[in-house]
């Protein structure tokens, strides 16, 4: 994986784990964020290839340690039963979402029925 992908993926994790405090998101920075900024931009220094190749590999396993707790979160919701405190609607939209789809809008007329 490019290395730009898995800055990217960091701080995507970092924004997404801002969200829930407000500060985070109005100064649009954090210590984490500037932490993970600097070390990338620091191995830009680098000559070794050696150190270079251990940041790349240590950037890339912390990205899919962040990915498999989400997964593994968004997973024991649904064990807890998700599927009987969200709305059939609410599961339909979730599972296109996962995978990339939006639903169409239905007719008013008929959403009043459900």
């Amino acid at each position: 994986t490019p290395p730009i992908h898995v800055l990217r993926g960091l701080l995507r994790h970092v924004k997404s784990a801002g969200e829930a405090d407000a500060s985070a998101v109005v100064l649009k920075s954090s210590p984490t964020r500037d932490f993970i900024l600097a070390q990338f931009r620091g191995s830009k220094e680098l000559t070794e290839s050696q150190d270079i190749q251990r940041r790349r590999k240590l950037a890339f396993d912390f990205l899919t340690l962040k990915q498999d707790l989400a997964e593994r979160e968004r997973l024991q919701k649904l064990d807890t039963g998700a599927e009987v405190q969200l709305s059939p609607k609410e599961m339909s939209r979730r599972a296109a979402a996962r995978a990339g789809l939006q639903l169409p809008d239905l007719n008013p007329d008929l959403e009043k029925n459900t």
